[in-house]
C-alpha cells in the first residue's frame, strides 16, 4: 500500500495521493474493464439501434412510398414549425428569465420551484393542459360570463390544424429544462466570477444590464447554448405522446405518421415508418448545421453589434414616463409560470374526481371515484412502472460511478459526447432500432429490455447530476483513509458514499423520474404484453376518455414527485461534510 501512495504537501499537512502509475495490476484491469463495460454499455445498443433503423430505412421502396403519401408534406411542415417555434419560443423565455432573474432572491425562489416542474411528465402535462385549453375546459368556463357562451365555444384550441396548442405544450414544458440546464451551468465556480466581472466592466463602459447579457454573454456563449437547445428541438420534432394529445389528427406531424406505420404488421409500411423517422434524423442535423454555418457567418456581424454605441450614454427617458423594470417583468413572467403550471395540476385533479360538470358552471355538480377505481384495477401496470424505474434508475446510476471510478477527469468530456447521443437522437429513430435489436435478441416484451432501454434514457441526465460532484468532493477525507490502512472497498463505502448521499439520492430520483416518463421505448419494447402508467395515460387521452387519462396523468406526475420528495429526505438526513460544497 504504502508503494502505491506518494506524499502531497496541502497546506500545513502532508497527505498520501495515490499514484495512478502505481496501482496494483488488479486495479488497472479493474478500472480498463469497467471503462469498456460502460463503452460497451452505451454505444453497443446505440449502434446497434442506429444500424437496424438506417438498414431497414435503406429500401428504395419505402422512400417512393413515403414520397407519394400525400399526408408527407404537410406532416414535415407541421413538425418543423411546431419544433422550431416551441424551441425559439422556450429559448426567448429562458434566456430572459435568467438575464433578469439571475443572481437575484427572487430567482433563486424561483429556480428552487423547477424540479417540481421537471418531474413532471410530458405526457401527464400534455393532458393538464388539454384540460385547460379544451373548448369546454377551464379557460373557457372563465370566458363564458364575459363572452355569454351558453355552450362550448366552437373552436379548436386543443388538436388545431395548425399545431398552435402542441408549440406552446412543448415550449411551457420545455423552458423549465432550459432554464435550469443554463442556471446549473451558470452556477459553476469558474463562470459565476466570471460572469460577475463581465457585467461590472460593461456597466463601466455604459451599458445596461440587460444589454450585457444580450449584446455581449448570451452571444459569446451560443456555444454552451448549443446542446441544451439541440435536445429540445430534437424533442420536439420527434415528439409523439404530446402530439397524440394536442396535435393534429388530419394530417398529423411527421412523428406520428411514421409511428404509425411503424406500428402496422405490414412490413412495407414498417420501413416507410423507419424512412420517415430518418427523414426526421436528417431534418435535425440539417437544422443544427445550418444553425452553426449561421453562428459562423454572422460571427463579424455580431461582434460589431456587440460593440456598437459602447460608451456612449444612454438617452435620458422622457419626463414622467412610466419605465417598467425587467426584472419586475421577468417576476410577473416566473409568476404567471408557475401559477399556469398549478392550474395544470389542479385540472389534473379535478378530472379525475368529476362526475356531471355541465357548460359554462365553473365548479362540478357531482363527483366520482371510478377513475381511480380503474387505475386500482391496474396495479399490476403500477407495480412494473415502479420496478422497471427503479432498476432503470440503479442501473444508470451503477454506470456512472463505474465511469467515474475507473476514467480520470479530463476523459469527462470525450464521455459527455457519447452521453448526450440518447438525448440528441430522435427518440422515435432510437425507440425503432432498439426493438429490431431487441427482436434480433428475442427480448421483445421481456422486462429486461425495458430496464435497459429505460436506463440508456436515463444516462446523460444521471450523468450530468453525478459527474460534478464526484470530481469536485474533497479527497482528503479518502486520502487520509487510505493512508490508515482501509482497503479501496472500504473508503468507497464508508468515506466517499456518505460524501456523495444527497447527489447519489438525487440521481437516483431523476433516473427513476425519466424512466417513469418513457413512453415511445415502453410501447415499442414492451411489444404490446408490458404497459406502464405512461403508455396507458397517453392511450386513454388519445381516445377521448379524460377522465381515467387525467387519473394515471396524476398518477404518473405523483411517482417522480415521491421520488424527488424521498430524495431530499435523504438528503437532509446525510450526506454532508465535504460533500456538502458539491
Amino acid at each position: 500500500m504504502a508503494a502505491a501512495l506518494r506524499p502531497v504537501r496541502t497546506g500545513a499537512a502532508v497527505l498520501p495521493v495515490l499514484s495512478p502509475a502505481a496501482l496494483p495490476w488488479r486495479w488497472r484491469l479493474a478500472q480498463q474493464a469497467a471503462r469498456g463495460l460502460v463503452v460497451a454499455g452505451v454505444l453497443m445498443p446505440l449502434g446497434g439501434a442506429l444500424g437496424l433503423a438506417l438498414q431497414e430505412a435503406a429500401s428504395v421502396a419505402a422512400w417512393q412510398a413515403l414520397r407519394d403519401d400525400v399526408q408527407t408534406g404537410p406532416a414535415l411542415r407541421l413538425s418543423l414549425m411546431s419544433a422550431l417555434g416551441s424551441t425559439a419560443l422556450s429559448t426567448v423565455l429562458a434566456l430572459g428569465l435568467l438575464t433578469a432573474l439571475w443572481d437575484r432572491s427572487a430567482g433563486a425562489r424561483w429556480l428552487a420551484r423547477l424540479p417540481a416542474m421537471l418531474a413532471a411528465p410530458h405526457a401527464a402535462f400534455a393532458i393538464g393542459l388539454a384540460l385547460l385549453l379544451a373548448p369546454s375546459g377551464w379557460i373557457a368556463r372563465l370566458l363564458a360570463p364575459l363572452a355569454g357562451w351558453a355552450s362550448p365555444p366552437d373552436w379548436r384550441s386543443v388538436n388545431d390544424p395548425a399545431a398552435w396548442s402542441l408549440t406552446l405544450a412543448l415550449a411551457l414544458k420545455e423552458l423549465p429544462f432550459l432554464v435550469w440546464t443554463l442556471a446549473a451551468w451558470l452556477a459553476r465556480p469558474e463562470v459565476g466570477p466570471r460572469l460577475r466581472a463581465q457585467i461590472a466592466l460593461g456597466r463601466s463602459l455604459g451599458m445596461s444590464a440587460s444589454q450585457v447579457w444580450w449584446r455581449a454573454l448570451w452571444p459569446a456563449w451560443s456555444r454552451a447554448l448549443l446542446w441544451p437547445v439541440g435536445a429540445v428541438l430534437a424533442y420536439g420534432l420527434t415528439v409523439v405522446d404530446m402530439a397524440l394529445i394536442l396535435g393534429p389528427g388530419s394530417p398529423p406531424t411527421l412523428a406520428v405518421l411514421a409511428w404509425q406505420a411503424l406500428m402496422d404488421a405490414d412490413p412495407a409500411r414498417n420501413a416507410q415508418g423507419a424512412a420517415a423517422a430518418v427523414l426526421l434524423a436528417g431534418v435535425l442535423g440539417a437544422v443544427v448545421a445550418g444553425a452553426g454555418l449561421v453562428r459562423r457567418l454572422t460571427r463579424p456581424m455580431r461582434r460589431r453589434w456587440q460593440t456598437r454605441g459602447i460608451g456612449r450614454s444612454s438617452p435620458s427617458p422622457l419626463p414622467n414616463r412610466p419605465r417598467v423594470s425587467g426584472v419586475a417583468v421577468a417576476g410577473m413572467l416566473a409568476g404567471a409560470l408557475s401559477a399556469l403550471w398549478m392550474a395544470v395540476g389542479m385540472a389534473l385533479v379535478l378530472a379525475s374526481v368529476t362526475g356531471v360538470w355541465r357548460f359554462p358552471v365553473l365548479w362540478p355538480s357531482g363527483w366520482t371515484l371510478q377513475p381511480w377505481r380503474q387505475v386500482a384495477e391496474a396495479l399490476p401496470t403500477l407495480g412494473l412502472t415502479l420496478a422497471v424505474g427503479l432498476a432503470a434508475a440503479l442501473l444508470a446510476v451503477l454506470l456512472v460511478l463505474l465511469w467515474l471510478a475507473a476514467t480520470p477527469p479530463h476523459w469527462d468530456r470525450s464521455a459527455a459526447v457519447v452521453l448526450a447521443l440518447p438525448v440528441l437522437m430522435p427518440p422515435l429513430l432510437l425507440s425503432a432500432g432498439l426493438y429490431r435489436l431487441a427482436l434480433a435478441w428475442q427480448l421483445d416484451g421481456h422486462a429486461a429490455a425495458l430496464v435497459a432501454a429505460h436506463a440508456l434514457m436515463a444516462l446523460p441526465y444521471v450523468a450530468v447530476g453525478l459527474m460534478p460532484a464526484w470530481r469536485q468532493a474533497d479527497p482528503r477525507p479518502m486520502q487520509l483513509a487510505l493512508a490508515l490502512g482501509l482497503s479501496r472497498a472500504a473508503v468507497a463505502w464508508r468515506v466517499r458514499r456518505p460524501m456523495l448521499a444527497r447527489p447519489l439520492a438525487a440521481a437516483l430520483a431523476v433516473g427513476f423520474a425519466v424512466s417513469v416518463a418513457q413512453y415511445l421505448p415502453t410501447l415499442f419494447l414492451g411489444a404490446g404484453r408490458l404497459t406502464t402508467v405512461s403508455t396507458e395515460a397517453v392511450t386513454l387521452a388519445a381516445g377521448g376518455q379524460r377522465a381515467t387519462a387525467a387519473a394515471f396523468a396524476v398518477l404518473q406526475a405523483l411517482l417522480p414527485l415521491l421520488a424527488f420528495a424521498l430524495a431530499a429526505r435523504v438528503g437532509r438526513g446525510g450526506g454532508g461534510g465535504a460533500g456538502e460544497r458539491t
